[in-house]
């Protein structure tokens, strides 16, 4: 009697086993493929010219609280950021509207609200700006 219970025990815990292996390895095999199918395929003339999509970078982010006498730095933040003629005024592409002067003012004023991006480190503390999205008063 005592055998048939061990045997018993035995039996139920290889099962329990060969169960968990076999969910891990159903587990491990469909991590690469996708939930449900796709619902359609795409046709030839979509496929053709696919849409321009995308988001700029953006490392120079918020309100200027401060702007050097010359004009061509301000502070937003931590961050010191220096106007090059290198830089690059407004969005570019295929897509990208003419500025207006209302996203775009050409001077930096205390309390505009910018953003541009930057090739250099930000933790340093003082950048040269690569492009300038926008820089624009807030509203009243």
């Amino acid at each position: 009697m005592e055998s048939a219970k061990k045997r018993k025990a035995t039996r139920w815990t290889v099962g329990i086993a060969a169960c968990a292996v076999l969910a891990v390895g159903l587990i491990a095999l469909n991590r690469d493929f996708p939930a449900s199918p796709p619902s359609s395929q795409p046709t030839a003339t979509a496929t053709a010219k696919p849409p321009i999509m995308g988001k700029a970078a953006v490392n120079i982010d918020g309100v200027i609280s401060e702007v050097s006498a010359d004009g061509k730095s301000f502070k937003v933040g931590d961050l010191w950021v220096t106007v090059t003629p290198e830089t690059k005024m407004g969005i570019d592409g295929p897509t990208a509207g003419e500025p207006s002067e209302e996203l775009l003012q050409k001077e930096f004023k205390v309390g505009n609200i910018v953003s541009g991006f930057t090739t250099d480190d930000v933790s340093t503390g003082k950048v040269n700006a690569t492009r300038i999205y926008n820089n624009m008063a807030p509203r009243q």
